[in-house]
């Protein structure tokens, strides 16, 4: 039996449907990134699951508890939102009792909490601060400590680092990963950012316009998304459009063996695994450069075909120019199908 269930959710605002039939199954201790676009109704699952909103229709289970007519402070679930919402007049080590307090827990109790938690979120020494002498990223340092203090049983994340600087997120990123080595807390993230939920997620959860679409190993996700809709989200460097003759894929792109199911209509491949040649080699297809976009580590390109544009990305030093001919290849290993 999975520690956290969702089964069936549905809501609606005003006769528009956010969430349709959603079923979510975790198991204690599990991290899962709700990944996916603006509206998409992740932020709503989070709601539902903090006895913020009340589901329309479907159940929610914790631990085999009905969660749906628990009161939102008997659930212990923390939600902690994109904004700190620190109280301005408490000190950071009161704004992380706080919840202990309110819960009448011996004074020395929640003094040893408070000490244990700052030094978890790398806060040592800052106790007696007020939010307003801390930077953004440390307040939000106090805000998880807060939600930790409480020993929920999940943990909510809507976005927590969404408003941060780059550099901020990134070390925030590595504090909750440690933290939930170290606490084995079922957590839950809600982001749009394909790489927050593969630096911190074991499985991600993709929602577009209110289903899930795929749900699987984070990293499975980003190399082998399972169907169209999901690699155009991920990002892939072609969907190739074919048919099955036999055990192979044939398309205008070339024609490849694997395991493929007999109605295969579309497979794929991840943009950095096409190989670009200079010249002409058995299996490549000819392509121009039209774009072209440095990232740092990669260049990536977009190149037209006789019957469709391909990313590739590759790291080689030198500089291919726009308007240049190339030859691509397309390894069968790299090759996966598409659900439809």
């Amino acid at each position: 039996m999975s520690y956290l269930q969702l089964d069936q959710l549905t809501k609606s605002y005003a006769q528009q449907t956010i969430l349709q039939n959603i079923n979510l199954n975790l198991n204690q201790g599990e991290f899962l990134a709700l990944l996916g676009p603006s509206g998409s109704g992740k932020s709503t699952i989070l709601k539902l699951l903090a006895g913020i909103e009340a589901a329309d229709a479907g159940e929610m289970r914790l631990a085999e508890r009905l969660l749906n007519p628990v009161p939102a402070h008997q659930r212990e679930i923390v939600l902690l939102f994109q904004q700190p919402y620190l109280f301005p007049f408490l000190s950071v080590a009161e704004n992380i009792g706080f919840g202990l307090k309110a819960r009448k827990e011996p004074k020395k109790l929640i003094q040893q909490k408070v000490a244990e938690l700052l030094e978890l979120v790398e806060l040592g020494g800052m106790q007696q601060r007020k939010p307003q002498q801390l930077s953004g990223g440390q307040q939000q340092r106090v805000a998880l400590a807060r939600a930790l203090a409480v020993q929920p049983k999940v943990l909510l994340l809507d976005e927590p680092l969404s408003s941060l600087d780059p550099e901020i997120r990134v070390n925030l990123q590595g504090v909750i990963a440690r933290l939930h080595r170290e606490l084995h807390m079922t957590t839950i993230i809600v982001t749009h950012d394909l790489s927050e939920a593969l630096a911190l997620a074991q499985r991600t959860a993709l929602l577009i316009n209110g289903e899930i679409i795929a749900d699987l190993n984070s990293i499975e996700l980003f190399e082998r998304p399972p169907n169209r809709a999901a690699a155009q989200f991920v990002g892939v460097g072609a969907i190739i459009v074919g048919h099955m003759q036999g055990p192979t894929f044939c398309s205008s792109l070339g024609q490849f063996n694997g395991n493929f199911a007999p109605n295969t209509r579309h497979v794929a491949i991840r943009p950095e695994h096409i190989q670009i040649n200079d010249q002409p080699q058995p299996q490549t297809i000819a392509a121009q450069i039209i774009e072209r976009r440095y990232l740092g580590e990669r260049w990536e390109y977009r190149l037209q075909t006789n019957e469709q544009i391909v990313v590739a990305r590759e790291t080689v030093q030198a500089i291919r120019e726009i308007g240049q001919t190339v030859y691509l290849h397309f390894p069968q290993q790299s090759i996966f199908a598409l659900n439809d």
